[in-house]
């Protein structure tokens, strides 16, 4: 092992914590789209978007660190990979919540839109000299 790698152990903990982060940043997006706190919901998107680079970041330093081995030889550090496998299952299925809600949310918002705009609409009519509709 190199001097100056980080341990394994040490960055899959740290990607571990980064995925904590994550699905808490997660659990305040929902909170934030469900009780209508739009500018809370671009500020946790922007954490969200740092959070993923870290847990990127941190990946791409599991993949080429010179004991990468000792991922698959070692059972405890396997065993800490299954976990974090599943803690990024759990956030992607957060993701795919989060997504329905927002997208619920948006149809909402166009509902009432067009409602507005056909009620709009329906105040303007104007009418001819005979007062008939034009």
């Amino acid at each position: 092992m190199s001097a100056t790698a980080t341990p394994v152990n040490e960055l899959l903990q740290q990607l571990a914590d980064s995925l904590d982060a994550l699905a808490a940043l997660q659990q305040q997006e929902l909170k934030a789209i469900v009780e209508r706190q739009h500018s809370s919901v671009a500020d946790i998107a922007q954490q969200k978007a740092q959070q993923l680079e870290q847990v990127s970041s941190l990946d791409a330093t599991l993949r080429e660190h010179p004991d990468a081995n000792l991922l698959k030889d070692d059972d405890a550090l396997a065993a800490q990979v299954t976990e974090i496998k599943r803690q990024l299952a759990d956030v992607q299925q957060q993701s795919a919540v989060n997504e329905r809600v927002v997208q619920s949310t948006l149809n909402s918002i166009e509902q009432l839109k067009q409602a507005i705009l056909s009620n709009a609409k329906k105040d303007s009519l104007t009418y001819n000299a005979k007062g008939k509709i034009r």
